[in-house]
C-alpha cells in the first residue's frame, strides 16, 4: 500500500530520477511537496505539516543527518539512492535493485523501524573507529577493491602487511577508562577500538567469534589491546588471513562488548572516526536507541537478522590489560614478548623452587633409575630403558635451572645445579657399580648407540626443552612430561659414561658424556627461550643467562657437527656402495655395505659380495680398483664373498 501524501527532498534537480520520482506519485495519486535536502535540513519543523512521510532522493554523506531528523522529529522515511555507486546504501542496507523497485519502496507505507546508533550526538551508520586498527580499516579504496581480482586481493594484503609491520614498533597503548552499561567500569589501555551498527560484514565482524546481527538492540565493540609486540604480530597475522572469513575464536589481543550503552574516557584527546569522518574528544560516548526510526528499507536487509533482540549485555573482557603493573609497562613500551605478572606464575616458581631442591624420593629415584637402565643396556632392552626414562627424576631440576637462567635468580640456580651434580653422581655410581659387578664386558648395541652425539642428538634436546618448559607453563598439559623424559633420555647415557668408568675405557666415557652435556645445555637453554616467550622474564633481565647457555651450547655444537659430517660421509658411502654392481672377469658381482668407517686417509669397507659363480682374488682387487675409482680415496676391504644359485 503506498502513502496519499509524501514530502519529496533532493538537491540534485537534474538528476533524471527525481522526474520519474514526479510522475509515479502523480500516476500514483500521491500528494507530493517538493523541497531541497540543505533546506529541509536547516528548517525541518515547518515541512513537516504537509506530510509525515519523507522521500529521500539521497547520497550516502545525506542518510546520517536525516536518521537523526527522523529520530528526532519522528517522521518515517523513504530512501533511493542518487546513483548505484553509494557504498553505504549497497552494502550496509542492501539496496541492489532496479530504481522502479526502489522508488514503489519509498512510497510504501509498511515502514518498519531499525535501531540507531549515536556516537556523541552524531548519529553512526555503520562502525566506528578509534586508535590503531589495522587489517580493519575499510576507509581506503585498496579494501574496497580487494574483491575485484585475485591480484587486488594480493595487493590488499600487502599493503595492510606493510602498514602494520612499518608501525610495529611505534605502537603506543592509551590509558582509558571504560565504562558499560551502567555498572561495569574499568580502566585499561588498548591501541584500538571498533564499534559496528549497520556493517556488520567488515573485517572486524569475522573476528568476533560469534554473529552480529544489525537490529538487536546493541551494538557490538572490539577492543584491541596487545600485551606485547609478539601478540601483535599474532593479530596482524590472524586477522589477515581472516579478513574475509570468520574465526572460532576471539584472538587474545582482543576483547568483546555487546550492549546498548558504552563510554570510553581518557585524560588526553581521542581521535576517531564516525563512517571515516574524523573527529576528536577526551570521551567517546555511544548509545543505541532500540526501533527509534521507521524508515523503508530492502526486505533483503531485513532477512539478514539473527539473533535475538536485546537480553543481557556481553562482556569477554578477559584479554584485557587491567593490572596496574601491567598498565604502566605496556604504556612505557610494548615489550617484545607479553610478560607474566608475579600473580600469573607464582604457583609455577614455587613448584620450580621445590623441584630444584634434593630430597629423599629424589635420590630414591635416581638410584632406581640408573639401575634399570644399567641393567637395560646389558640386556640391550629398549624396554627396560624406557621404563628407565620414566623414572628418572633429572628433568625437573634442569627446567628449573633453566627459569634460574632466564631470571638470573642464583639462588634456584645454585639449588638447581646442587641436585643435578647429585643426579649425575649417583647415576655414574650405580652404572659404575653394576659394570663391575658384572663379568660382561661387551658393547650392545644400545650403548653403542650413545656413544657418537650429533647435531640430530641436539636438536631432539631442544624441542625436548621446549615440550618440558611449556608442559611446566600449562598445568593442563603436565601429563605429558613422560613423554618429553622419554624423548631426551638423560639417565641412559649417564649410565653409558657410568659402565665406561666401570671398565675403564675413555671411549665410551667421552661419547656418552658428550651426549649427556648435549642433552643438559639443550634442554636449559631452549627452556630458557621457551619461558622467555612466555613471558616470565623481561630479555634485560635474561640477556646473562642466555648468553652463557648460548656459548655452552656453540662449545658442544663443534664435536657434534664434526661427529655429523662424519656420519653423512659414511651416510654417501653406503649409498654409492649399496647402489653398486660391476661386471669382472665375466662375472656379475652384487655389493652389500655391512659396515663403513671413513678415515682421514682412508676408507674401511666391511662387504658382502654375491655372485651366481665362485668370487676369486682377482675379482676381488678389481673390485677393489673400480671402488677406489668410485670414492676417490685409498680403500680398504674385509670382503665375505657369497655364491648365489
Amino acid at each position: 500500500m503506498l502513502c496519499s501524501k509524501a514530502l519529496f527532498i533532493y538537491d540534485d534537480a537534474e538528476n533524471p530520477k527525481v522526474q520519474t520520482v514526479i510522475a509515479f506519485a502523480k500516476n500514483n495519486c500521491i500528494n507530493l511537496e517538493q523541497l531541497s535536502i540543505q533546506a529541509f535540513l536547516e528548517q525541518p519543523g515547518r515541512p513537516l505539516d504537509f506530510a509525515e512521510h519523507v522521500i529521500a532522493l539521497c547520497t550516502d554523506a545525506d542518510l546520517a543527518p536525516l536518521i537523526d531528523q527522523a529520530k528526532s522529529l519522528n517522521f518515517s522515511l523513504g530512501i533511493i539512492p542518487t546513483d548505484s555507486h553509494q557504498t553505504r546504501l549497497r552494502e550496509w542496507f542492501l539496496f541492489h535493485g532496479k530504481t522502479d523497485e526502489h522508488i514503489q519502496l519509498a512510497f510504501s507505507t509498511s515502514t518498519k523501524p531499525i535501531d540507531v546508533l549515536r556516537c556523541n550526538d552524531e548519529v553512526a551508520l555503520g562502525s566506528i573507529m578509534l586508535g590503531q586498527t589495522p587489517f580493519l580499516d575499510q576507509r581506503s579504496r585498496t579494501y574496497r577493491k580487494r574483491t575485484e581480482s585475485t591480484l587486488h586481493r594480493i595487493f590488499y594484503f600487502f599493503v595492510v602487511l606493510w602498514g602494520g609491520l612499518r608501525n610495529l614498533f611505534n605502537i603506543h597503548p592509551f590509558a582509558i577508562t571504560l565504562s558499560v552499561g551502567e555498572e561495569y567500569s574499568v580502566k585499561t589501555a588498548i591501541t584500538g577500538m571498533v564499534s559496528i551498527e549497520n556493517n556488520v560484514h567488515n573485517a572486524a565482524a569475522r573476528l568476533i567469534n560469534t554473529s552480529i546481527s544489525i537490529q538487536d538492540g546493541k551494538v557490538s565493540t572490539l577492543l584491541i589491546a596487545p600485551k606485547s609486540i609478539s601478540q601483535y604480530l599474532s593479530f596482524l597475522f590472524k586477522a589477515s588471513f581472516n579478513s574475509d572469513k570468520k574465526v572460532t575464536r576471539l584472538p587474545n589481543s582482543m576483547s568483546y562488548v555487546r550492549s546498548n550503552y558504552l563510554r570510553v574516557e581518557s585524560n588526553t584527546p581521542l581521535t576517531y572516526y564516525v563512517d571515516s569522518q574524523k573527529r576528536e574528544a577526551q570521551s567517546i560516548e555511544l548509545e543505541l536507541y532500540p526501533e527509534a526510526v521507521h524508515i523503508n528499507l530492502p526486505e533483503a536487509y531485513y532477512e539478514t537478522q539473527g539473533g535475538q533482540r536485546g537480553g543481557k549485555d556481553t562482556l569477554k573482557l578477559e584479554n584485557l590489560p587491567l593490572n596496574e603493573q601491567r598498565l604502566d609497562m605496556i604504556q612505557q613500551r610494548l615489550p617484545l614478548f607479553t610478560n607474566a605478572l608475579e600473580d600469573d606464575f607464582k604457583e609455577l616458581f614455587v613448584q620450580l623452587r621445590r623441584n630444584a631442591q634434593s630430597s629423599s624420593s629424589f635420590v630414591a629415584l635416581m638410584m632406581l633409575s640408573s639401575l634399570i637402565a644399567s641393567l637395560g643396556l646389558f640386556l640391550s632392552s629398549s624396554a627396560v630403558i624406557i621404563g628407565a626414562m620414566v623414572l628418572a627424576p633429572l628433568m625437573s631440576p634442569i627446567i628449573s635451572l633453566a627459569m634460574g637462567l632466564l631470571r638470573n635468580d642464583h639462588s634456584l640456580m645454585k639449588n638447581a645445579i646442587t641436585t643435578i651434580a647429585k643426579g649425575i653422581a649417583l647415576a655414574l655410581t650405580m652404572a659404575a657399580l653394576i659394570a663391575l659387578i658384572i663379568p660382561i664386558t661387551r658393547v650392545t648395541p644400545e650403548i653403542a648407540g650413545r656413544l657418537h652425539p650429533n647435531l640430530l642428538d641436539l636438536g631432539v634436546a631442544i624441542f625436548s626443552g621446549i615440550a618440558g618448559a611449556y608442559a611446566y607453563a600449562r598445568e593442563s598439559i603436565m601429563k605429558s612430561m613422560p613423554g618429553v623424559a622419554i624423548a631426551v633420555a638423560l639417565v641412559p647415557p649417564l649410565c653409558v659414561a657410568g659402565i665406561g668408568i666401570g671398565w675403564w675405557d675413555w671411549q665410551i666415557i667421552s661419547g656418552s658424556a658428550l651426549l649427556f652435556t648435549t642433552n643438559l645445555v639443550g634442554i636449559a637453554l631452549s627452556a630458557s627461550l621457551t619461558f622467555l616467550v612466555l613471558g616470565y622474564a623481561p630479555l634485560v633481565k635474561a640477556r646473562r643467562g642466555l648468553a652463557l647457555s648460548s656459548a655452552l651450547m656453540l662449545a658442544i655444537a663443534i664435536p657434534l657437527t664434526w661427529s655429523f659430517q662424519s656420519i653423512y660421509s659414511v651416510w654417501k658411502v653406503e649409498q654409492k656402495v649399496n647402489a653398486m654392481f660391476m661386471e669382472v672377469h665375466g662375472k656379475t658381482l652384487h655389493i652389500e655395505a655391512l659396515q663403513v668407517q671413513v678415515g682421514l686417509k682412508e676408507t674401511y669397507l666391511k662387504l658382502e659380495v654375491s655372485s651366481n659363480s665362485e668370487v676369486t682374488y682377482s675379482d676381488l682387487k678389481a673390485l677393489k680398483v673400480h671402488l677406489e675409482e668410485q670414492l676417490k680415496t685409498v680403500v680398504r676391504l674385509d670382503v665375505t664373498p657369497r655364491i648365489s644359485l
